[in-house]
This record gives structure tokens, sequence and C-alpha cells, in this order.
């Protein structure tokens, strides 16, 4: 990896290391917006918060997930801006960390991003707003996951809190009719969310009104990866 693309976390560093490679988890989708950086970096947070070790890849051209990153006070993982889906053995060994996070580009095609990243991933999550324009990308991008024969789901993001459970239940029908499968822990869109971007603070540490709310969801969605890991076993 290239050290210099490297934003320093302000975490003291691990005490011990894996003797095993890495989680590599993955956030993917076809379709830009639908909030794949916003989750990678709130469980990459919340990895830390339990006392976890955490390091992001930002594989994405725009690097929205190293640059806000980068002026963040003290996150507590790792981020590095790297694009070359190569190095993606490489990013397994890192034995100092418990998971990596992979924040991928909007679009997925002519980047071989799906054949060299997503086959030697531990999981796959992929983000869905349930919007009409989210629908087919959503749907592309779990067929061709599942092709790869690598474990995965959907994960609503961006669900109105103010709308109530249809919208997110609506979202959960819909790709059951097509096979896909899905957590039943979701992310609701509060503003506690990007204010605390814009503070520079994580998620775990943003004390606005609904910040608590984002949390809950996050360690939901968490603990969901967790035992979904266990149950196809680590790759």
């Amino acid at each position: 990896m290239t050290t210099d693309a490297t934003a320093p976390s302000g975490a003291s560093g691990p005490t011990d290391v894996r003797t095993t490679d890495s989680y590599l988890i993955t956030i993917a989708n076809q379709k830009g917006g639908v909030g794949k950086t916003m989750l990678t970096l709130a469980l990459a947070a919340h990895t830390v918060k339990a006392n976890g070790r955490a390091f992001v890849w930002d594989i994405d051209p725009q690097a929205n997930a190293y640059d806000l990153t980068s002026v963040m006070d003290n996150p507590g993982y790792e981020v590095v801006h790297e694009q070359n889906p190569d190095r993606v053995q490489d990013v397994r060994q890192l034995r100092g960390f418990d998971t990596v996070f992979v924040d991928c580009p909007g679009s997925l095609e002519g980047q071989d991003i799906l054949s060299r990243i997503v086959r030697a991933s531990t999981f796959v999550l992929i983000p869905y707003d349930h919007e009409p324009e989210s629908v087919l990308p959503t749907l592309r991008t779990a067929r061709r996951v599942a092709e790869l024969g690598v474990p995965h789901a959907v994960v609503v993001t961006k669900a109105n809190p103010q709308v109530g459970a249809d919208h997110v239940v609506d979202a959960w029908e819909t790709l059951e009719k097509q096979g896909i499968p899905h957590f039943r822990s979701f992310v609701r869109q509060y503003r506690a969310w990007p204010n605390s971007l814009k503070a520079g603070i994580p998620i775990t540490r943003w004390s606005e009104r609904y910040a608590p709310k984002i949390r809950e969801d996050v360690a939901a969605v968490h603990t969901e990866l967790l035992l979904n890991i266990g149950r196809n076993g680590a790759r």
C-alpha cells in the first residue's frame, strides 16, 4: 500500500496482531448515493468502539472515505486511498487489524473490482436506499456477487424515520421477490450523520439528539454482519 496516502487514526495502535487474515468486508453497489461511504465509516467507527481494530480501504476515485477521515478528530481507525485492486491480498494480510472495510465506487463497470476484490471478500454488504432508480443496480450487484459465490446481503439505508416501518418492509419484500438476501437491521436517515462529518467527529462520539439512534442502527448491522460471518464460516 502507498503509505503517503494513509490518514493517521490518532490511536495508539493495537497491542497485539492477528495470526490469520483480517475479515475483508466489501461495501458495494453499482448505484451511487445509496450510503456506501456512510456505512463504511460508521461500521469502522463502531468496530473501534467495540475495542476492535479497523482499516478502511477507499478504492473510490472520489476518495470520500479517505477525505472525510483525514479531517476527523481521532477516528481510531486507519484509512488508505488505493485504487489498485491487485493489492487485495496485501490488504487482507494486514495483521494489525481485525476488519478491513472496502468502500467501492458508485460504478463497478470496467474496473474489475467485483472479480478481484469481491472474490477475496469475507462478506459483501450492499447498501440500498429503496428508491426507484436504485432497484435494478442493487439487484444487478447482488446477482453478480452471488455468481462469484461470496456471502452477501443487502442492507436498507437512508430509511426515513418519519415514514415508519412501511418503507423498510416494502424494500424487504422487493428483495425477497427477487431472491436477494437482506439483513433485518437497517440504517435510518438522521441529520446527525452529516452533521457529525461536518464537525469532524466520529458518529460514535457525536452528541446530537438523534446520534444514539444512528449508533443503535449501526450496532445492529455490525452484530448481524458478525452472525452471518459465523454462519458462513470466515473466508
